[in-house]
C-alpha cells in the first residue's frame, strides 16, 4: 500500500517515524514523508530524513504551503506520529484513507483518527477525554533504540572502576548553545568531588558535524553514533524533558532531568505568548501547570509510573547545584541498580512498529 506517514520534531521522526519507516519499507509499501512545521524543530530535520530511504519527502515547510500540498497527495493510509491532526485529516479525507495516530498524549481531532499509544497509562489518559477505546501497542523509541549501530561495547555500567556520565545537550540549536558553558562548569566541579569521573556528551543526530571541535575543545568529549549501546554503558546522565528519558527508560541508564529556569529563554513556546515581553513568566507558569497534570513529574518514565525513578531538578538551579546531585548519586550504588532495575522492568516488550503497520494494513483492509 502507499503510506503518508506525518511527523514534525527531532524525537518523533528519529524516535517514531524512524522505526516505522523500516518496518514498512521491510513490508515493501511505498512511503511519502511529510515534516510538518514544528517549533521545536531542529533545523536538521530535512537532513536526517532524507537518510531514511522514504520513496518521498515533502517539508518542512510553511503551515499554508503544506495544508495546499497535502491537497494533491494520494494515499491508501495516513499515519500520523507527531503535529497537528489537521493536516492528516486533510489528507485523509481527500483520499478517502484511513487516519491513524500515534500519540502520547490526548490532542485536538484524535476523534477522527484511530488512537494508537505506548503504555496503558497514557492510554487511560487519552481514553477520559476521547470517550473511546485506545490501543497500546508500546513505545516506538524502543523500537528506534533497537536500530542503532556503533560503540557496542561489553563494559557494564561501573565496569572500569571510573564512574561514567553522558551528557544530552538537546537537538535545538538555542538550548546547545547555553548547555555549553553550563556543562563545562558541571563537569568541573563534578570532578572536583569525585576525581576519576569521565564525561561524554551524547549529541542527537540533528546536530550538525560543525559543532563537534567546540565542544571538543571545551573538553566535552561529544560523540553521536552507537546511542543504544552507550546508553547501556554508563552509569549516569544529565538530561532534560523530553524523548530520551524514554531512551534511558529503555536502556535502564539512571539520570538526573533538569530543568534550570535559566534556559527558559530559549525554550519555545506556542503562538503569540512567546513573543511577549512576559514570556519568561508565561513559560514558568506553564511548566507548573504541566508539573500539576503530570503528577509533579517531568520526565516520561515517572509520569509513567507516577512516581520518582528518575531523579528531577526544576526552577532556579545552578551548574554547581546540578554537579553535586550528580556526585551523591554516583556514590549511591544501591540507588543506582535499583533505578536500573525499576527502569528495565518499566520498559515493557519491543514491537510497535510491527504492531501499528498490522493496524495499517488491517484498516485499509477491513
Amino acid at each position: 500500500m502507499k503510506v503518508a506517514l506525518l511527523t514534525n520534531g527531532p524525537g518523533e521522526l528519529w524516535g517514531w517515524a524512524r522505526p516505522v519507516i523500516a518496518e514498512l519499507r521491510k513490508r515493501e509499501h511505498s512511503v511519502s514523508l511529510w515534516l510538518l512545521p514544528c517549533q521545536f524543530a531542529s533545523g536538521y530535520e530535512r537532513v536526517v530524513a532524507s537518510g531514511l530511504g522514504v520513496d518521498k519527502l515533502e517539508g518542512p515547510c510553511s503551515s499554508a504551503w503544506t495544508w495546499r500540498a497535502l491537497a494533491q497527495e494520494k494515499t491508501d493510509c495516513v499515519l500520523q506520529l507527531g503535529g497537528d491532526l489537521f493536516f492528516g485529516r486533510r489528507i485523509a479525507k481527500r483520499s478517502g484513507a484511513p487516519l491513524l495516530c500515534y500519540a502520547y498524549g490526548f490532542k485536538k481531532g484524535m476523534e477522527h483518527a484511530r488512537v494508537l499509544t505506548a503504555y496503558r497509562r497514557m492510554a487511560d489518559g487519552i481514553d477520559a477525554k476521547l470517550k473511546t477505546p485506545v490501543l497500546v501497542i508500546g513505545d516506538l523509541v524502543k523500537d528506534s533504540l533497537a536500530l542503532e549501530r556503533g560503540n557496542e561495547t561489553t563494559v557494564s555500567p561501573g565496569g572500569t572502576g571510573a564512574p561514567h556520565v553522558l551528557f544530552f545537550p538537546g537537538s535545538r540549536p538555542a538550548i546547545r548553545n547555553l548547555s555549553l558553558k553550563w556543562l563545562v562548569k558541571v563537569a568541573n566541579h563534578t570532578k572536583t568531588l569525585i576525581p576519576n569521573v569521565r564525561f561524554t556528551t551524547l549529541f542527537s543526530p540533528f546536530v550538525p558535524e560543525n559543532e563537534f571541535p567546540v565542544w571538543e575543545n571545551a573538553g566535552l568529549n561529544p560523540v553521536k553514533s552507537g546511542a543504544g549501546a552507550l546508553m547501556k554503558t554508563a552509569d549516569y546522565a544529565l538530561t532534560q524533558p523530553g524523548t530520551n528519558t524514554l531512551e534511558m527508560m529503555h536502556c535502564g541508564l539512571p539520570a538526573l532531568v533538569a530543568a534550570p529556569f535559566d534556559f527558559l529563554g530559549a525554550a519555545p513556546i506556542g503562538g503569540l505568548l512567546g513573543k511577549l515581553p512576559l514570556a519568561t513568566a508565561l513559560k514558568k507558569w506553564k511548566i507548573r501547570h504541566v508539573l500539576e497534570r503530570q503528577s509533579g513529574f517531568v520526565s516520561w518514565p515517572n509520569r509513567i509510573a507516577k512516581r520518582t525513578i528518575l531523579d528531577e531538578a526544576i526552577g532556579e538551579l545552578t551548574p554547581y547545584d546540578l554537579a553535586e546531585r550528580i556526585a551523591a548519586s554516583l556514590k549511591d550504588e544501591k540507588k543506582l541498580s535499583r533505578v536500573r532495575n525499576e527502569l528495565l522492568e518499566l520498559s515493557g516488550e519491543g514491537g510497535a512498529a510491527s504492531r501499528l503497520c498490522d493496524t495499517a494494513e488491517n484498516a485499509l483492509s477491513g
